[in-house]
């Protein structure tokens, strides 16, 4: 009975590390500052900063606040303000992650808007 207990407690323990290791693996990629240069002037850039702790924030976007992020089923969703015209709105913008690694990031939304972030230093 003990070593059927233990047997259990081992594969649990196993399924566990195994799961946390393949969710947090990405996030921890993701966590820094992500720009981009801007098309229409190299001189521009914007860009998110995504946090440890899911908050979020925006690089060079008076207009569009940042404030919280999460990952999920290869899809990055964030959340914060629009300001604009007198008002602000809550939003919520789901992303597909294209591409990740150390200092590149590809996210895509309605399966052809791309946008492609490089990692601040």
């Amino acid at each position: 009975m003990k070593s059927l207990l233990l047997c259990l407690f081992s594969a649990t323990f196993f399924i566990s590390a195994c799961h946390k290791t393949q969710t947090s693996e990405p996030d921890n990629l993701l966590i820094g500052k992500w720009i981009e240069v801007m098309p229409v002037n190299k001189n521009i850039t914007q860009g998110i900063s995504l946090k440890e702790n899911g908050q979020a924030s925006s690089i060079g976007m008076a207009t569009l606040k940042y404030e919280t992020w999460q990952v999920k089923d290869g899809k990055i969703t964030l959340t914060g303000k629009s300001i604009g015209n007198h008002q602000t709105i809550d939003f919520t913008d789901t992303l597909d992650i294209i591409e990740i690694s150390p200092d590149r990031l590809i996210l895509q939304k309605y399966g052809t808007y791309q946008i492609h972030y490089t990692r601040q230093k």
